[in-house]
C-alpha cells in the first residue's frame, strides 16, 4: 500500500461514501449504481509534487464523464495553525509534499475530525448523482428485514437478531430474519452453503420494504446488504443500541454508508 492509497483509506474508512472500492496510484475507483462510477484521485493544481487537491470525477460507464469538483483542501480546512514552528505563524495551506522520493503532509497532518469534514464534502458532492429506484408503494404492513451481526459469537447474534424481529413484529410489521431461517439450514463451515445462504438472505432483502440495521460495527455480510438495499432503492434504517454481554452480540461498528437524498438514515 503506498502513502496515497493509505490516506484515501483513511479518508474512506467504512463510510461506503462509494461502493466496491479499489485503489492505483493516487487514485480510488468505485461505484455511484448501476451505471454511475466515480474516480477520487489527490492532485496538484500549480505546483509539482504539491498535493493540495482531491479530484472528484463521475463518469458514466457507457457515455464518459459526467461532473467533475476539484476539492483544495484550503477551502475545507482553511489555512492550519503548526504551533512552536516560528517559521508558520501565518499557518500552512493543507497539501501533501513530495520530500526526497517520499510523499509526507507538509508540517501539518489531518485529524480525524478534519477527514471526516473533508468526507462530508464529497459526500455532499455525490448524492445527487446517486442512481435511484422509486421507493416501493405498500398497504398495510411493511417486510422489514433485519441487518445484523452473525459471525464470532453466533449464538449470541442470533438472539440478539430474534430480539430486534420480535420489536418489529411487535410495532406491527413483519420481520425478515434470516438468522433465525438461514443458519439451521446451511453449514457455515462450509463455503459453499455459507455463500448459498448469503445469497438466499440477498434475494429475501430483495422483496422488503425496508431494512433495518443493528450493530456498532458493519460486517462484510452485512454491508452487502446494505449495497443491495441501496441498489434496489429500499430505505435503510439503523439501530442505536450498545451491545450488552450476554443479552446481545458484540456489535460491530459503523461509519454508515453513502446516504441517498431522498432516503435518510432515519434513527430507530
Amino acid at each position: 500500500m503506498n502513502f496515497f492509497e493509505g490516506e484515501l483509506r483513511k479518508l474512506l474508512g467504512d463510510s461506503d461514501v462509494i461502493s466496491d472500492p479499489s485503489f492505483a496510484g493516487r487514485a480510488c475507483l468505485g461505484t455511484l449504481g448501476k451505471d454511475l462510477r466515480i474516480r477520487l484521485e489527490f492532485v496538484t493544481t500549480g505546483m509539482a509534487d504539491h498535493y493540495n487537491a482531491l479530484k472528484i470525477k463521475v463518469l458514466n460507464r457507457t457515455e464518459g464523464e459526467v461532473d467533475t469538483l476539484l476539492l483544495r483542501f484550503q477551502d475545507v480546512w482553511e489555512k492550519k495553525p503548526v504551533p512552536g514552528n516560528p517559521n508558520f505563524r501565518g499557518g500552512v495551506s493543507p497539501h501533501i509534499w513530495i520530500c526526497d522520493g517520499k510523499p509526507e503532509w507538509y508540517a501539518w497532518r489531518p485529524a480525524p475530525a478534519d477527514r471526516e469534514l473533508l468526507l462530508q464534502q464529497v459526500r455532499q458532492y455525490l448524492d445527487p448523482f446517486w442512481e435511484r429506484m422509486p421507493e416501493r408503494g405498500h398497504d398495510g404492513p411493511k417486510l422489514v428485514y433485519i441487518c445484523a451481526p452473525l459471525r464470532g459469537d453466533v449464538a449470541n447474534n442470533i438472539e440478539f437478531a430474534r430480539q430486534k424481529a420480535q420489536e418489529v413484529f411487535q410495532s406491527g410489521d413483519i420481520p425478515v430474519c434470516p438468522h433465525i431461517t438461514l443458519p439451521s439450514n446451511a453449514d457455515p463451515a462450509c463455503s459453499v452453503q455459507d455463500e448459498a445462504a448469503r445469497e438466499m438472505g440477498l434475494r429475501l432483502l430483495e422483496s422488503c420494504h425496508q431494512i433495518n440495521v443493528y450493530g456498532s460495527t458493519i460486517t462484510e455480510g452485512m454491508r452487502a446488504e446494505i449495497r443491495r438495499a441501496q441498489d434496489q432503492g429500499i430505505p435503510v434504517i439503523f439501530g442505536q443500541e450498545p451491545p450488552q454481554r450476554g443479552r446481545q452480540p458484540l456489535r460491530a461498528g459503523l461509519r454508515l454508508p453513502a446516504r441517498r437524498p431522498d432516503k435518510p438514515a432515519v434513527p430507530l
